[in-house]
C-alpha cells in the first residue's frame, strides 16, 4: 500500500534572545493514502539510514507520493534517520499526530548524528499520519534530516555535523 505525503508546513521556533543558536525547525510531512497512488520508492517505504531527493523544504504545501532513492555517496537533498509506528488506540489527531513525530525526531537527532540537533547544521523533517491515512492503517512516524538548501554527499550517520 503506497502512502502519499504532503509536505504541510515549516516550523521554526527560534529563541532569538538565546546564547547558542537554538533552532527547532520541522517540515512536517503529513500521510494521506490516495487512491491510484504509485511510485517507484513510496515514501513509506523509506528506513532508517535512506538517502533521497525530493522536493526543497517550503512554507507552500507539496504533494509528495514518491521520492528517488540514491546512494548516500551521490548528491541528495534528505536522509532518513528515525522511524517507529505509533501506539495509540485511537487517532491523536492531525496537530498531537505532528507533534508527536516532531518529539520523536528531536529525541533521535543525536544518537544517529552523534551531535545535540541545536549545534548540528541539519534540519528535521517529520512524517505523521493524517486521520485519512490513519483510519486506513498508517501509524508510522519517519524522521528525515537535511541542509537549509541545496544537497548533501554523504551519510549524516555519527557525521558530528
Amino acid at each position: 500500500m503506497a502512502y502519499c505525503a504532503t509536505w504541510l508546513r515549516y516550523i521554526d521556533r527560534r529563541e532569538p534572545q538565546m546564547s547558542s543558536l537554538q533552532r527547532i525547525a520541522a517540515v512536517v510531512l503529513g500521510i494521506s493514502v490516495l487512491a491510484g497512488c504509485s511510485s517507484t520508492t513510496s515514501i513509506d517505504s523509506l528506513g532508517v539510514g535512506d538517502c533521497f531527493s525530493g522536493p526543497e523544504a517550503s512554507v507552500v504545501a507539496t504533494e509528495v507520493s514518491e521520492v528517488d532513492t540514491v546512494d548516500c555517496s551521490d548528491p541528495h537533498r534528505y536522509e532518513m534517520f528515525a522511524v517507529k509506528e505509533m501506539t495509540n488506540s485511537s487517532f491523536p489527531g492531525e496537530s498531537q499526530a505532528a507533534d508527536m513525530a516532531d518529539d520523536f525526531c528531536l529525541s533521535s537527532f543525536k544518537s544517529y548524528v552523534g551531535l545535540d540537533y541545536d549545534n548540528s547544521i541539519y534540519w528535521i523533517s517529520s512524517v505523521s499520519p493524517t486521520s485519512d491515512s490513519w483510519s486506513r492503517g498508517d501509524r508510522s512516524i519517519q524522521c528525515a534530516l537535511g541542509l537549509d538548501y541545496g544537497s548533501k554527499v554523504g551519510s549524516a550517520r555519527n557525521s558530528r555535523e
